[in-house]
């Protein structure tokens, strides 16, 4: 596969590479029945006129939902680089100059939030997320710390370990 790191991404839904952040977008759902409002869902796809599926289609995950979910979807260029902390921390917290009482978090999955941003944010991850099974299967954590496991080196040694396996 050979992605570039930080720069290339696959598709949530085609399964292609999306080649820029220019050609990408987060998509993520929203249920407004929730007292606060709870994201997740959040799929890092094709922008439709970057789509591999165009003319007969596009690369968004969530096109229907029921009245009271919202899809919701941004540039990748807004989560990535410089601004893309911010963005992301915005679904944690929107800090306290704009919400003076903290009411818990925007993300309904911090799992999922999590993955987000390492796929956003860990130099690698986004190609090594696809070995990590084998590579666990395979004893290549045994031993390893929670830090160690999502190290830029770390990441290149199980894609050149298990990617081809």
């Amino acid at each position: 596969m050979s992605l570039q790191p930080l720069k290339q991404w696959i598709c949530d839904h085609c399964g292609e590479v999306i080649e820029s952040a220019e050609q990408g977008c987060v998509e993520w759902l929203v249920d407004a029945k929730e007292e606060r409002y709870n994201n997740y869902g959040f799929k890092i796809v094709h922008h439709a006129a970057y789509s591999p599926r165009k003319p007969q289609g596009n690369c968004y995950h969530y096109q229907k939902t029921e009245a009271h979910i919202l899809w919701c979807d941004a540039s990748l260029t807004d989560f990535t680089g410089e601004r893309g902390i911010i963005q992301l921390l915005m679904l944690i917290d929107i800090g306290p100059y704009r919400d003076k009482e903290y009411r818990g978090p925007l993300a309904k999955n911090f799992r999922e939030w999590t993955e987000l941003v390492r796929r956003l944010m860990i130099p690698y991850y986004e190609e090594a997320r696809f070995c990590m099974s084998r590579a666990d299967a395979d004893g290549f954590f045994d031993g390893a710390n929670e830090i160690y496991i999502y190290l830029p080196d770390t990441l290149k040694e199980i894609i050149k370990l298990y990617s081809h396996a």
